[in-house]
């Protein structure tokens, strides 16, 4: 008995058979298909048509505007690597680009979307990244897509999103930029006070007659050797009570002087940071090449008609064979039974 109904099943699925499957059922697969193409026709009519727009880009190295003027500063034109891309992706898909599309164009409105209803941010979430997509490219470039019923609006979007990666960003590095600027001038502030107060306290000794310990030194002890050898008392005991003044004023002038000339240093350093601060917080550096800016599509890229036409119809047909094949083998069962 087995052996008889697998023989009806290999039979009941021969490629043969179901050609002649097919040809017996012939007008009803043929009205179905008929109804199929007419009804995905009439569908993929009823579909919003979109257009298609890309922009195309590469970012560039992530590097300060102040660098560049190191001395060995990196190349401001350089291409950026996978890294660069993937940050530029972040910053695309951002709260802040979104919403301000969003806002510019009234999204809300455009995509037909409720604004009673209690979930109509997500709605409109969901919608953007329908239609709005950012992917790279092998060779590390960064795509923009844009998907919309109005081929004007979707280039205009593009294109705006595209402009918006440089603001987003420099946004970010100015707040940062910012910060660093105002602790570095806080500090260059106090280390000028402080060089101040020594340059003060150094104008102390030069009014009291100690301009340079080491020269001065120097110049009196000969003096001395002279009035010694000229025997000249008078002399040697000015020169003496001068050179008691420079041994008791001298080594704090030498403290002070060689203090003074390491916070100068010090001060010099920091008036050289906070003056290439002070650049990263007032210009920046766009961060992308434009390589493709988007345009206005001339050809809609959706629904591709002919296609939904062609795969409903194939589908329908399939759906078709398969339960009128199993409606046979249900009759062939109950004709057994």
């Amino acid at each position: 008995m087995e052996n008889s109904e697998n023989q009806g099943n290999t039979v009941l699925f021969d490629s043969s058979h179901v050609l002649i499957f097919m040809y017996t059922n012939r007008k009803r697969l043929i009205i179905v298909a008929t109804v199929a193409a007419i009804l995905s026709t009439i569908a993929s009519y009823l579909m919003e048509t979109k257009y298609k727009s890309t922009v195309i880009m590469i970012p560039t190295t992530t590097i300060s505007l102040s660098s560049t003027f190191k001395k060995d500063g990196e190349d401001i034109l350089k291409f950026g690597e996978e890294r660069e891309a993937e940050q530029m992706i972040q910053l695309l898909a951002s709260d802040a680009v979104r919403e301000h599309i969003c806002t510019k164009y009234n999204l809300m409105k455009h995509y037909k979307l409720s604004e009673s209803s209690p979930y109509k941010k997500l709605y409109l979430r969901l919608e953007f990244e329908d239609r709005i997509w950012f992917s790279k490219t092998p060779s590390s470039a960064v795509e923009i897509d844009v998907m919309d019923s109005s081929p004007d609006t979707a280039a205009a979007i593009a294109n705006d999103i595209a402009g918006l990666v440089d603001s987003v960003k420099n946004n970010l590095q100015r707040e940062r930029a910012t910060q660093y600027y105002q602790i570095i001038e806080n500090e260059y502030l106090t280390e000028k006070q402080l060089v101040e107060k020594l340059q003060d306290s150094l104008r102390i000794y030069t009014s009291q007659g100690v301009f340079d310990y080491e020269i001065q030194s120097g110049i009196i002890y000969k003096q001395y050797a002279k009035a010694i050898a000229a025997n000249n008392s008078n002399g040697m005991q000015q020169l003496d009570t001068k050179l008691k003044f420079i041994a008791q004023k001298g080594w704090e002038y030498v403290a002070l002087r060689d203090y003074c000339y390491h916070e100068r240093n010090q001060l010099f350093a920091l008036k050289t940071k906070c003056d290439l601060a002070k650049i990263d917080v007032g210009r920046f550096l766009s961060f992308k090449y434009m390589v493709n800016p988007g345009v206005v599509a001339e050809k809609r890229t959706s629904p591709i008609r002919s296609l939904i036409v062609l795969t409903s119809t194939l589908a329908s047909l399939l759906l078709a064979i398969v339960i009128l094949l199993a409606m046979e083998k249900f009759k062939t069962i109950r004709v057994r039974l």
